[in-house]
């Protein structure tokens, strides 16, 4: 589950749950706009999961928006999450903030680079295609 850390210059979401090697570790500055996803993305309960990070996500104002995607493995419920999520970072771009989307995955994984083509051509937003070292 994500534990939400709360004050009034950043939230910072952390993962607890003995389910770890299901469930991605996950990082979000609202003072700085940047979101880390990272690891694998597995779990059955997966808008349990992401929604604190959407709901809060939603609610941060700041003119830039990181968002690194390092998942390794995901399920089509962490997909719909997603985009979920670039929804939400659409509509704040329409607003005339900045929004970078980086999407991670291994050189020559072309299979995980075409799942983050089709997350981008529904998104609307521009993805930035990153190698792992």
């Amino acid at each position: 589950m994500v534990t939400c850390l709360t004050n009034k210059v950043s939230t910072i979401m952390t993962d607890s749950s003995p389910n770890k090697e299901l469930e991605p570790d996950v990082t979000f500055n609202a003072a700085s706009g940047l979101l880390k996803l990272e690891g694998r993305s597995l779990m059955r309960d997966v808008q349990d999961f992401y929604q604190p990070i959407i709901d809060q996500l939603d609610k941060t104002t700041v003119p830039t928006y990181i968002i690194d995607i390092k998942l390794e493995h995901f399920n089509t419920g962490t997909a719909r999450c997603l985009y979920q999520i670039f929804q939400i970072l659409n509509g704040k771009k329409q607003m005339g903030a900045t929004v970078l989307i980086r999407w991670f995955s291994d050189e020559g994984d072309e299979d995980h680079k075409e799942l983050g083509e089709d997350l981008e051509s529904k998104a609307g937003i521009p993805f930035q295609y990153v190698k792992n070292k």
